[in-house]
């Protein structure tokens, strides 16, 4: 019996799967893993040694603290950092080779200047904006941000990326079309003007997997990589038109039953006495909560599997502890193994179906795990 009371456990042989799969279908370009927000509440540490084995050419993380840890474990591999980077770490990314998602004049100046001091070369991934309204270049902009790239020469442009604002909706897939022109046409722009950056990257996991004319140079594979559909749309839209991807979810959340007790109808349970038992009824409690990541609003909804059984969440989600109701359990027993996310015999809690029952998404349910409990590969 495993130590710990409540873990997460990754599947090495999914996550190499799905790795494998999607890389079969990105039509030659580089893979990117993205890792960001703790590889999606996988853990940064377990996913980037299994994808390094695996054989991706590239992580993205969203900050260079991740950048630096990675790094270490990775000498020689290509680092991007898609998030904002404070000119006060610019250095760190400088002397170790990391590049750089950049977006206006500001910070390429700051960049430029930082990386003279030291008679260093800076790398740079100039994100352009294209209908998402976040990071980006506008394209007026972009003859000026090319004249500091002239001029430098401590400035590499090493790629050119835009992120797609609703690309997992496959069924409408014009305003996705709209933001792949406007890419295609400020690429063409920059290379008129003498550019030639390695790395043109637009497609996450929907575009990998349906639209292959996104591909570029490379391409970023996220919640796909940790065998989750981007949405209910796109796994849909795969059966229908028969795609050889099959994802497999990497991830398992497993705690222990900490107690168990009979209660008689009439029973508030938890806080606020929010729910009182309709009948006499054999109560489970569980050392997780909403720190660990346990959404609160799974209270008096969420389920788990206890020996291949679906058990409801009993009251309000604590910040430690929450209750289960096990009455339909044989012989439950205290320490017995409970799934929070994953599958036991014929039954499976799935992340993007548990995040649509409290009205959020896979992405958010997966990240919010705690960072502190144990991964553990298996």
């Amino acid at each position: 019996m495993r130590k710990e009371r409540t873990w997460i456990e990754i599947s090495e042989r999914a996550l190499t799967s799905n790795i494998q799969q999607l890389r079969s279908i990105s039509h030659g370009a580089r893979f990117c893993a993205i890792v960001k927000a703790n590889a999606y509440g996988h853990g940064l540490n377990e996913l980037s040694h299994i994808a390094g084995r695996a054989g991706v050419d590239a992580f993205g993380v969203d900050s260079i603290d991740d950048a630096l840890f990675l790094r270490e474990r990775f000498p020689s591999a290509l680092l991007i950092v898609l998030g904002f980077t404070l000119p006060s770490r610019f250095d760190d990314a400088i002397r170790h080779q990391i590049h750089l998602t950049m977006y206006d004049r500001e910070g390429i100046d700051e960049l430029q200047t930082i990386a003279a001091k030291s008679a260093s070369v800076a790398f740079v991934h100039l994100k352009l904006e294209t209908g998402t309204s976040r990071q980006g270049v506008m394209e007026d902009d972009i003859p000026m941000m090319m004249d500091v790239f002239k001029i430098s020469k401590h400035l590499v442009l090493a790629g050119l990326s835009t992120h797609f604002a609703n690309i997992e909706d496959v069924d409408l897939p014009q305003y996705a079309s709209m933001q792949f022109e406007r890419f295609a046409k400020a690429v063409h722009q920059i290379q008129s003007l003498g550019f030639s950056p390695e790395y043109i990257h637009c497609a996450c996991s929907a575009a990998i997997i349906f639209y292959p004319d996104t591909h570029g140079t490379l391409v970023r594979a996220g919640i796909s990589l940790y065998g989750i559909w981007p949405s209910e749309q796109s796994q849909s839209a795969s059966r229908k038109r028969e795609l050889a991807v099959e994802l497999q979810p990497v991830l398992q959340w497993k705690t222990r039953i900490a107690q168990i007790k009979s209660l008689p109808a009439g029973t508030p349970v938890g806080y606020g006495m929010t729910e009182i038992l309709p009948r006499r009824s054999r109560i489970a409690v569980l050392p997780v909560g909403y720190f660990d990541g346990y959404d609160r609003r799974f209270s008096s909804k969420g389920e788990v599997l206890v020996g291949g059984y679906r058990c409801r969440v009993v009251g309000r989600v604590c910040m430690n502890m929450m209750m289960v109701d096990v009455s339909a359990v044989p012989n439950p027993e205290k320490e017995q193994e409970v799934i929070l996310i994953g599958r036991d015999g014929r039954h499976e809690l799935l992340a993007n179906q548990m995040a649509h029952q409290i009205g959020t998404i896979g992405y958010e349910l997966l990240s919010r795990i705690n960072p502190t409990l144990p991964r553990v590969v298996v």
